[in-house]
C-alpha cells in the first residue's frame, strides 16, 4: 500500500509536502479579522452589516468555527476595507488597537446623568443600578473615551468628547440663572 501523493512544491525539491493545520490556518485568519475590527473599534455586528453577514457568522469565523470560503472572506475584507492579500500576507502585522469612541445607551445614559454633576449614589438611584455598577460603568466610558488618564476633571472631559463625538446633545447654557 502507498501514501496518497501530497501536491505543491516540496521544499527541498522532493518528496510530499506536509499539509497545513486548517484548523490553525482558520484560528489565524479568524485572529487577523478580529485584531482588524478591533483597530477600528468595531463590533462585530457593525463589520457583519458591512460585509452582508450576521454577527453570529463573524464571531464564528473569528473563533475559526466555521469553513472560510474565498467568497466570504472577500466579504469581511471589503467589509473591513482592505485587500485579500493584505490579510493573508505573511507580513501582515497586528494593528495597534484604538479605543472604541461608541458608548452603548447605558452609558451614554449614565454619563448624561453624571453631566448633572450628581454624585454616583444619586446617578445609581436614577438609572435603577447599584453605585458599584454605576462606577464600573463610568470608567468603562472614561477608558473609551480617552480620559482616564487624567488626574481630575474626568467627567468635565468625558462629557465634551461625548458631545464632539455626537454621542451626547450639548447642553445650551440658561442666561437667566
Amino acid at each position: 500500500m502507498t501514501a496518497p501523493a501530497r501536491v505543491g512544491p516540496s521544499p527541498s525539491g522532493g518528496g510530499p509536502v506536509p499539509s497545513p493545520d486548517l484548523g490553525d490556518l482558520a484560528a489565524d485568519i479568524g485572529d487577523r479579522i478580529r485584531a482588524e475590527r478591533l483597530h477600528r473599534g468595531w463590533s462585530q455586528a457593525h463589520l457583519g452589516t458591512r460585509a452582508g453577514l450576521t454577527k453570529k457568522h463573524v464571531g464564528a469565523i473569528e473563533a475559526g468555527h466555521t469553513a472560510l470560503p474565498v467568497v466570504r472572506l472577500a466579504q469581511v475584507c471589503h467589509g473591513l476595507g482592505m485587500p485579500m492579500s493584505d490579510l493573508l500576507s505573511d507580513r501582515w502585522v497586528m494593528p495597534e488597537r484604538k479605543a472604541p469612541r461608541v458608548l452603548t445607551p447605558r452609558q451614554v445614559q449614565i454619563l448624561a446623568e453624571a453631566r448633572t454633576g450628581a454624585p454616583f449614589s444619586v446617578i445609581a438611584v436614577r438609572v435603577g443600578m447599584s453605585r458599584e455598577s454605576v462606577s464600573a460603568r463610568i470608567s468603562e466610558v472614561y477608558r473609551q473615551l480617552d480620559v482616564a488618564h487624567l488626574s481630575y476633571g474626568r467627567r468635565e472631559a468625558a462629557v465634551r468628547v461625548a458631545v464632539e463625538l455626537g454621542l451626547l446633545e450639548p447642553v445650551a447654557l440658561d442666561d437667566a440663572a
